[in-house]
């Protein structure tokens, strides 16, 4: 027991130095998971469904409603770590509340655009529902 104490304490003490990386429920999200195009569209459908409780700055509802926010340190709280899958899915399963779903490439548009917010780089290929990406953990960048 005492071993598996002191093996424990050392590990912590070496990930705090960096000399081996940091556990994560998920593995970062890496480069490239969605385009700018996409983004932009995103944007448009995040604009026209989602900002009226979510806030123009995706930082939380400052209304009636009292939405959680999208990007931020109150997102991180929430989400960090987290797959991305988990967010795209809830969005797509119970977003915009009271309404009509969405096709499923505007959920994808919005989590790019998100992404895209919290200061992910974009590349050359779109966000889909079983991109690689999808299992990775949501990560301050």
């Amino acid at each position: 027991m005492l071993r598996n104490l002191v093996v424990l304490l050392l590990g912590m003490q070496l990930e705090s130095l960096g000399a081996i990386p940091q556990l994560s429920r998920a593995a970062p999200i890496g480069d490239e998971t969605y385009t700018t195009i996409q983004a932009d569209r995103g944007k448009i459908v995040y604009d026209q469904n989602c900002s009226t409780c979510h806030g123009p700055s995706l930082r939380g509802g400052a209304n009636e409603f009292a939405a959680p926010a999208l990007a931020g340190p109150f997102f991180f709280e929430t989400w960090n770590g987290r797959p991305l899958e988990e967010l795209f899915r809830y969005s797509a399963e119970n977003m915009p509340p009271g309404q009509a779903r969405l096709p499923e490439t505007a959920y994808l548009d919005v989590t790019a655009y998100i992404l895209q917010v919290l200061k992910y780089p974009a590349g050359d290929t779109e966000l889909t529902a079983d991109s690689p990406m999808m299992k990775r953990g949501i990560e301050r960048q």
